[in-house]
C-alpha cells in the first residue's frame, strides 16, 4: 500500500479530486485551512478568503493503482504547485 499526502493551494483541491476520480480513487482525507512555511513564504489559514490558504489531501491505494496515477500527480504539482509526499503504509485496521 501507498499513502500519497498532498498539500496544495485551496483554489486547485477540486481539480486534483477528480484527477483522483478518475483514476478510481475515491477514499481520501481532505483538511482544509492548514498553516505552513514552505517555497512560497508563510501560509495563514485566517485570511478573509480561501484563495490563499492550502489544503492537504491523503489518502492511500494500492501499488499498482498507486504507479497508474503517479505520473499524472507529478504533472499536477508541475502545473499548480504543491507537494506530494509518497511513503510505504500498511493498513493496520
Amino acid at each position: 500500500m501507498k499513502k500519497i499526502e498532498i498539500i496544495i493551494e485551496s483554489t486547485y483541491t477540486n481539480r486534483l479530486l477528480e484527477l483522483f476520480k478518475k483514476n478510481s480513487i475515491t477514499a481520501y482525507t481532505l483538511i482544509k485551512d492548514i498553516e505552513g512555511c514552505g517555497g512560497h513564504g508563510l501560509k495563514s489559514s485566517d485570511d478573509i478568503t480561501d484563495v490563499f490558504s492550502n489544503n492537504y489531501i491523503f489518502t492511500v491505494c494500492t501499488q499498482d493503482k498507486f504507479f497508474t496515477i503517479k505520473d499524472e500527480i507529478k504533472s499536477f504539482i508541475k502545473k499548480y504547485g504543491g507537494k506530494c509526499i509518497v511513503s510505504n503504509a500498511e493498513i493496520f485496521i
